[in-house]
């Protein structure tokens, strides 16, 4: 038997993977295709351990990484990267990678590994100051999801002369740069958004498509069991307008959103609720207890206003304003049916009062002071306003809830609805006066009853206490003992 010499040779081989940022205000690896978009979420599914493997290094800027060779081939790397970078916005600056057919992961980032870390501390120490600060007690994820597409806007500016020079910096593609330098283009805005969604327990995901024809990101919200889109870098004016925010973006169905963006439709969930279809209609909004003021859109500017859950429309004056403020019982609004002159009027539309003659913007009150720009000298001017002293905050007790709460009781019995009397169940406020509420049996199920808020819901920064007591059943059995229930209406 011939006997030969058998030499085996172990070759590594690499690909080399590139990210570069697009020409539009989206970084992105290079287009994918329709089946390259649907193979992200594939590959990312039955690929864990490399995901995750991925996913921690990336996490801790970290220039060395591994996949799991037994779970995919170099060749599919890619597209799990590209899902960690996706889903996870705490993961900045990463710019490339070459990868080894041993498992091997060499990473490239923008910036430093020792920057890219230090960043994304910042971040992360940033973000919980932001959700301390806009996020009260008793927000419902709607009131949320507002609160953050609201301070994304208003604390932040377009990268606009970076974005028309093709010389935008790393920083305006990330959280760091829509959270701390307050500068970026869309997919800053939209990765912070998302960091911040992700840190509520809030479900939502990065989008990534096009608008108005160049390449674009945005979120996709759920709430309530319905999705919905939103786009708050088109929601931030541009030029910057400090303490302006849209909402032609807010929270709007995937028919609204085709008019001017598109996507691969089948990689994200449909948008059909047109719920919050109403903020389309808000110009300039202040919101003031549960209602929102607004210029309308949809009528010349005209003063609107309308209970926070869409409810209760109604036109204040037949005025155009396309600026305003309030303060107390006023609104002071720029008229521009009278040319664009200061005026104010009581909430309801009454009393409506001109205090100057020529044409003034930018309204805004500080303390006891309305600020605006003079149109005629360009300048700010001031005038001093009356305000009522400001109520001192109540300290919460119970519940903290929405001036709307209704409150279901059940019993273990059937309820004789003869026993569902004013005296036997009722609300008082914290110094002893009786809330006017609707007691109703439940008209599906004998052992509930729902207490119904009084019509215009509970006065806020109140407590009130819930008492039951002396109901009975069918049967004739009376309820053992009374029982309370405190809360406060936020």
């Amino acid at each position: 038997m011939n006997k030969s010499l058998t030499i085996s040779f172990t070759f590594l081989l690499s690909l080399f993977l590139f990210v570069h940022p697009a020409d539009a205000d989206v970084n992105t690896t290079a287009k994918l295709s329709i089946s390259e978009e649907t193979a992200i979420a594939k590959t990312a599914g039955v690929a864990s351990n490399s995901y995750n493997m991925i996913l921690e290094a990336l996490l801790h800027g970290e220039e060395t990484g591994y996949f799991d060779t037994a779970e995919v081939s170099y060749k599919e790397v890619g597209s799990i990267i590209k899902a960690v970078t996706n889903e996870h916005p705490e993961v900045m600056y990463y710019s490339g990678a070459t990868l080894w057919s041993n498992g091997k992961i060499e990473f490239k980032y923008s910036k430093p590994p020792s920057v890219v870390r230090a960043n994304q501390s910042a971040v992360q120490n940033e973000t919980s100051k932001v959700l301390s600060s806009i996020i009260k007690p008793g927000s419902s994820d709607f009131d949320k999801v507002k609160a953050i597409h609201d301070y994304l806007a208003l604390h932040n500016a377009y990268d606009y002369d970076n974005f028309r020079n093709n010389t935008v910096p790393a920083d305006s593609y990330t959280a760091y740069g829509a959270l701390i330098t307050g500068i970026a283009v869309c997919d800053g805005y939209t990765k912070a958004a998302q960091l911040l969604m992700n840190q509520l327990g809030i479900e939502n995901q990065y989008v990534f498509g096009y608008g108005n024809g160049g390449a674009h990101s945005w979120n996709l919200v759920k709430l309530d069991g319905q999705y919905y889109f939103m786009d708050i870098t088109w929601d931030d004016p541009v030029p910057n307008t400090p303490g302006n925010v849209r909402y032609d973006y807010f929270l709007v169905t995937s028919k609204v959103l085709r008019k001017d963006h598109s996507w691969n439709e089948a990689s994200w969930p449909v948008a059909s609720s047109s719920k919050y279809a109403y903020f389309n209609d808000f110009g300039k909004l202040i919101e003031d207890g549960n209602t929102y003021y607004y210029s309308s859109n949809s009528d010349n500017a005209k003063l609107y206003r309308v209970n926070k859950d869409g409810t209760a429309k109604q036109k204040i004056n037949d005025v155009q304003a396309p600026y305003f403020a309030l303060a107390g019982d006023w609104i002071y609004f720029s008229n521009y049916s009278h040319s664009g002159y200061l005026f104010k009027m009581k909430k309801d539309g009454s009393s409506k009062t001109q205090l100057n003659d020529h044409h003034s913007t930018d309204l805004r009150i500080e303390g006891k002071t309305l600020y605006y720009v003079d149109r005629v000298t360009g300048k700010e001017t001031s005038l001093a306003i009356e305000i009522p002293d400001e109520i001192p905050q109540v300290k919460p007790v119970g519940e903290v809830v929405k001036p709307s709460k209704t409150w279901t009781i059940t019993f273990n019995q059937e309820v004789d609805p003869l026993s569902l009397t004013k005296e036997n169940i009722f609300v008082k406020t914290s110094t002893g006066d009786f809330v006017p509420v609707t007691i109703q049996l439940d008209r599906t199920d004998a052992h509930k009853v729902q207490v119904y808020a009084p019509t215009g819901g509970y006065d806020t920064n109140q407590n009130y206490t819930l008492t039951v007591r002396k109901v009975s059943s069918k049967l004739g059995l009376p309820l053992k003992e009374s029982k309370t229930k405190d809360f406060h209406v936020q």
